[in-house]
């Protein structure tokens, strides 16, 4: 009987380098998650597209300059089943988000919610920030307060 000992090495090793991608790809490492913010700009660009969903606002700078932003979501398919389409943010329509910032400091973040120009609360959130309904409750409060950091909301307490 032959040993089968090489072939399955290669096996092994190809699975781990496979799940060690797939882990990699989930990483929510370059958002601080340690802070939530809020904005409200003028959508640019929803792209609904796999594997991430990115909307794009131009951001109004203190000098009155604007921003590009971008901030990921998640992929269509998630977004579907919570009633986000590819046309739920439209070009021209203000919306203020959520969003867990970048480490880095570049302009942009992980998605939490979104409120719609019409008031409607979604969730378009991939784990990068939290957009869960607990998340929408705590920060309609916030909101109605004026706060537009989750830091700052709990300093005031």
């Amino acid at each position: 009987m032959k040993t089968r000992f090489p072939e399955l090495l290669v096996a092994l090793v190809a699975s781990m380098l496979t799940g060690a991608a797939a882990t990699a790809h989930h990483s929510f490492a370059m958002f601080d998650r340690s802070v939530e913010k809020v904005v409200t700009a003028p959508v640019v660009r929803w792209a609904f597209n796999p594997p991430h969903s990115w909307l794009y606002l131009n951001v109004k700078n203190a000098d009155g300059s604007e921003t590009l932003w971008s901030f990921e979501g998640s992929a269509p398919s998630a977004l579907l089943q919570r009633g986000v389409t590819g046309s739920t943010f439209e070009p021209g329509n203000t919306v203020t988000i959520s969003y867990c910032p970048l480490k880095d400091g570049r302009p942009g973040g992980g998605l939490g919610w979104a409120r719609l120009a019409n008031g409607t609360f979604v969730s378009p959130a991939d784990g990068g920030c939290d957009g869960s309904v607990k998340a929408i409750e705590r920060w309609k409060g916030w909101l109605a307060a004026g706060y537009t950091s989750s830091a700052e909301a709990q300093k005031s307490r």
